[in-house]
């Protein structure tokens, strides 16, 4: 069966795409405002009996969205977790506690990496680093990072002083900020590109040999423009993922 539904609930909203038999179509986004809309706005692009699978990182919200995917088309969804067949060993010593996120984007950057050691960024509300190398011939997950995302950083500058105002992150950035608004602008703009620049040095380190670096995420493109090296750019890489989980046989595809 070729047509699957894939979701990516986050953090910020949950981010769904139906995949054709070649190609993702009708992306949207459903707010956790909203959960008595969800099942009609999944039943507008997945006919029924259409399969799927759901990784997400928010618990309080993961059963009503299962059931609102169940009223949509009429087949309970996989969920994403540890206890899938991955395409890798698994040495993280508590794999129960991985982000279903960050298995589907593992996945998915393994599937784009030829065989090589890969390390999957995904930039959003959170950054996360997930790391596969190749040892004694064979891929595993061995780990990675996790750090606020750019908002959270202004969000917690904010909301931890008495006197800094909250700037919204983006637009353009000063060496040296000439205000109190730039000088927020421009301290967590460099802290995001210095921190990400040396999780991902220093996780290539830890691999066997140089790794494929593959991005996602909101902020990906922005830190592209800000000199991180990145191989591959893929804005579907978390719904690739799912898909490549939960389809038996979709990686030959």
């Amino acid at each position: 069966m070729s047509h699957f539904l894939a979701l990516d609930a986050g953090n910020s909203s949950v981010k769904v795409a139906m995949w054709d038999g070649a190609r993702w179509s009708d992306v949207l986004h459903l707010g956790y405002d909203d959960p008595d809309g969800w099942a009609a706005r999944l039943g507008a692009i997945a006919p029924h009996g259409t399969p799927s699978g759901i990784a997400s990182v928010v618990p309080a919200h993961v059963e009503a969205l299962a059931r609102s995917v169940h009223a949509a088309t009429g087949i309970v969804p996989v969920r994403v977790s540890a206890r899938l067949p991955l395409p890798f060993a698994m040495a993280y010593r508590t794999p129960d506690t991985l982000g279903a996120d960050r298995i589907a984007a593992a996945s998915a950057a393994w599937h784009l990496s030829n065989g090589r050691p890969v390390i999957a960024l995904d930039a959003g509300t959170a950054v996360t680093i997930d790391a596969v190398d190749v040892r004694d011939g064979r891929p595993v997950y061995i780990g990675g990072a996790i750090a606020p995302g750019p908002e959270l950083l202004a969000t917690s500058l904010a909301r931890g002083t008495g006197a800094l105002p909250h700037v919204p992150f983006g637009g353009p950035t000063l060496a040296v900020g000439d205000s109190t608004v730039e000088a927020i602008r421009t301290g967590v703009a460099g802290l995001l590109v210095g921190g990400v620049e040396r999780l991902l040095r220093e996780t290539a380190a830890a691999l066997s040999t140089p790794p494929v670096v593959v991005a996602t995420g909101g902020v990906a493109g922005w830190l592209i423009a800000h000199g991180l090296a990145i191989d591959h750019a893929v804005p579907t890489l978390v719904l690739d993922g799912v898909r490549l989980l939960c389809v038996p046989g979709a990686a030959g595809r």
